[in-house]
């Protein structure tokens, strides 16, 4: 298990750095040290066996440090943003609403009483004089809860098991080309999303190092260490286009891994400009972990995924039939940690879990080179005077179009009107009408009369996904108002 994989790092190369959290170094040995004292401490605490922790600890080294001592003593783990959130998770085996000393949280008695829990406030620092030389293994440690992206108005949760998870990180590490030798820039993503967790997870598996970066200085390793990879979503890396003032190093031995979404065009060729000749489209989700890692070679490389040989991707009809090259139809992916659906949630698990695959909800289609496209989502599809529309080829090809950050198609039918497709265009440039007449007599045309709405900014989730939901509400407001 992790505990025991960083321990014996630490015996290997002591001085190896495990950590670099905001420019300051942690050894695998004072790592090692660190996570043998967390677990004595909250050994002593007698926590219910099995229970599940919270952990609202912002401080991302520290809450791992806690979370990995945790989940050694056989607890689960879940992470959240702010303490109030612990009443939306749904949980009734919460035993531990748990925070660290020196974020000075405030008094959160009464709200733990009302979770019927325990608050606890970690000390900043425990050096107990009888603690273990090194930890005793769990017989089975804990898992962890990973938050979906909640895209489709509601957050869903996944219990990952420790066990089931170990068997499968050294062929996702193996995906994402990290090894011993790797320094890893995770930024500040937190560790209830499922980039939060696994990328830290996955390289301190092989003993590689780990760079985070809390706060806004987000360029600063990337000058300052030699990363060989940087995990991002594209929103994150918005500011290669928008913040050119921003003092960067290229950096052509580092494998720039980017997901949660497709990049435009212009980003690209932005970021090999400014940061790296090795861009990379993963294609991932928190349930079925990450299929594919495909080289930006040429931009036509963006649309079509390289799947990992050892990941079995298929794409298959309404009947669970597959289809052949050059058919669209439903994709479905193979589960490998035995995952097998949502927690407290059967109506979800039944629709997106299914003999041992899971359904995104995507359409796709393989093509004769074996690579794969993803063609819009079965939910995200907007419908025309009765024909059905996948929304993302054309939001792709408008965004490329007009060189914006990003698009939104969406059919809304606003109080005394009738349904008609909605484009929102974030940008942080003035697009002339000449423009989007073009866009529309172009790529629109076959949807009847559009909408073109402007945005600074979409909705986003943490890892940068458009929320539709949020952003039709807003459209509508938008539309009730008066002129």
């Amino acid at each position: 298990m992790l505990l025991e994989k960083i321990v014996a790092q630490a015996h290997a190369t002591p001085q190896k750095i495990a950590f670099i959290h905001n420019g300051v170094a942690c050894s695998y040995a004072e790592f090692a040290q660190a996570l043998t004292y967390a677990r004595h401490f909250f050994a002593q605490q007698r926590l219910p066996a099995h229970s599940v922790v919270v952990l609202c600890v912002e401080h991302l080294a520290q809450a791992w440090v806690l979370g990995i001592a945790l989940r050694n003593l056989g607890l689960t783990t879940v992470s959240v943003g702010q303490a109030s959130e612990v009443n939306q998770l749904g949980l009734d085996t919460i035993s531990c609403l748990l925070t660290w000393a020196p974020e000075n949280p405030p008094d959160l008695t009464a709200l733990a009483a009302r979770c019927t829990c325990r608050w606890l406030n970690v000390p900043a620092s425990f050096h107990p004089t009888d603690a273990p030389a090194e930890p005793t293994p769990a017989q089975h440690p804990g898992g962890h809860i990973i938050q979906t992206s909640g895209t489709t108005g509601a957050y869903k949760k996944i219990l990952r098991d420790a066990v089931a998870e170990a068997s499968t990180l050294d062929l996702h590490a193996q995906i994402n080309g990290i090894s011993a030798a790797s320094m890893v820039y995770v930024r500040d993503f937190p560790l209830w999303t499922a980039g939060g967790y696994r990328w830290p997870l996955l390289s301190w598996h092989q003993g590689a190092s780990v760079v985070f970066q809390q706060g806004q200085d987000f360029h600063l390793p990337l000058l300052e260490q030699p990363l060989t990879h940087a995990f991002a979503t594209p929103m994150t890396l918005m500011f290669v286009l928008h913040a050119p003032e921003l003092p960067v190093r290229r950096n052509d031995a580092l494998r720039l891994l980017v997901t949660g979404g497709a990049m435009p065009r212009t980003l690209v060729v932005a970021l090999k400009l400014r940061l790296t000749q090795q861009v990379y489209a993963v294609l991932a989700s928190t349930e079925a972990l990450t299929v594919s890692a495909t080289r930006i070679d040429d931009l036509d490389d963006l649309a079509r995924h390289q799947i990992h040989p050892a990941r079995q991707v298929q794409v298959v009809d309404e009947t669970e039939q597959l289809l052949p090259a050059g058919k669209v139809g439903l994709l479905r992916i193979k589960i490998l940690d035995g995952v097998s659906g949502y927690l407290n949630d059967v109506p979800a698990s039944r629709a997106f879990f299914r003999d041992g695959y899971f359904y995104p909800g995507d359409l796709a289609v393989f093509h004769a080179d074996g690579r794969l496209a993803l063609c819009g989502r079965v939910t995200d599809v907007i419908n025309v005077l009765g024909s059905k529309i996948a929304t993302a080829p054309l939001e792709a090809a408008l965004q490329n179009q007009l060189t914006v950050d990003a698009v939104c198609l969406l059919s809304l039918a606003p109080p005394g009107a009738d349904e008609e497709v909605y484009v929102a265009i974030e940008s942080q440039r003035n697009l002339t009408e000449a423009e989007l007449q073009t866009a529309a007599q172009t790529l629109l045309a076959h949807l009847g009369r559009v909408h073109f709405h402007f945005f600074r900014q979409l909705p986003r989730n943490p890892m940068g996904k458009v929320l539709r939901l949020a952003l039709r509400q807003q459209l509508l407001a938008r539309l009730a108002r008066p002129d």
